[in-house]
């Protein structure tokens, strides 16, 4: 099995302690074969692109393939791959495995659901994951009452590390459990697979939860396609909690829910 962990932001505005540090981090809490993504948010937001093409560090950078919708670092085992969170008017989720500086979300108005995931077909290969189900940022409710559009998505997050720590008008008391009820009572039998992730916003928490999925050759790195479908395939395939490692990161959200009040009070970076 491997160990992967799709939802992370890093820091504010994708800060970072260095590119091999990050690795480094992502290495001791994934292991070896681990594979992380870095979520841009927003229409404007690279932080994926701007972290793969960081200066300095010593660690070898593979792309996969020309579009480098995940680059491979050969020291260390480790794969990081290009995420959007996409932020419908009706709730987020994730488009994994995005080329490098392409957008599915293009400008300050939001999509609708529907139009985002025809725009997410545009790419071609992807996974899509519905994240931090419960709550003003949750497709939860959408989703159970036009249970068609399930058939869009691969995996539901049903633990979110960041969601642990309940926050007044945005996450509810017991987010976790309740994502975790709807996945069991409702969502997996629309063939969904269980996902659980940091959805950090510090390079420190990479790793914090994550999901098991089946080992599997990574060919060569330039056929991302195949890399990206296997990927797919091994989120898809998980219907197993005992999987998911599902450990908080309430003092992290809590970081980021004080960065975000400055951010609106004095239009601070985040």
């Amino acid at each position: 099995m491997i160990n992967i962990d799709l939802h992370n932001h890093l820091g504010r505005n994708g800060a970072n302690p260095g590119f091999d540090e990050t690795i480094d981090i992502a290495y001791n809490s994934l292991g070896q074969g681990g594979i992380f993504g870095i979520c841009n948010d927003g229409p404007v937001d690279h932080r994926y692109e701007n972290f793969i093409n960081q200066e300095g560090g010593k660690y070898e950078r593979v792309p996969t393939g020309d579009e480098k919708r995940a680059v491979y670092i050969l020291n260390k085992d480790i794969t990081v791959v290009g995420v959007e969170e996409v932020e419908p008017k009706q709730g987020h989720f994730l488009v994994v495995g995005m080329p490098e500086n392409k957008k599915i979300w293009t400008d300050k108005n939001p999509p609708t659901l529907e139009d985002a995931l025809k725009k997410a077909d545009d790419f071609g290969y992807n996974a899509r994951i519905v994240v931090h189900p419960i709550g003003n940022f949750g497709l939860a409710d959408y989703l159970i009452n036009n249970p068609r559009l399930f058939e869009q998505f691969d995996g539901w997050e049903v633990y979110n590390a960041s969601a642990a720590l309940p926050v007044p008008k945005f996450i509810p008391l017991k987010a976790n459990q309740t994502s975790m009820a709807y996945y069991i009572n409702s969502v997996q039998q629309h063939g969904l697979g269980a996902c659980a992730f940091t959805d950090g916003h510090s390079a420190g928490v990479i790793g914090r939860s994550y999901t098991q999925i089946p080992d599997f050759v990574k060919i060569t790195f330039e056929d991302t396609e195949n890399f990206i479908e296997f990927l797919r395939q091994g989120i898809k395939s998980n219907k197993n909690i005992e999987n998911l490692h599902m450990k908080p990161a309430k003092l992290d959200a809590l970081k980021h829910c004080v960065y975000m009040g400055l951010n609106m009070v004095f239009g601070s970076p985040i």
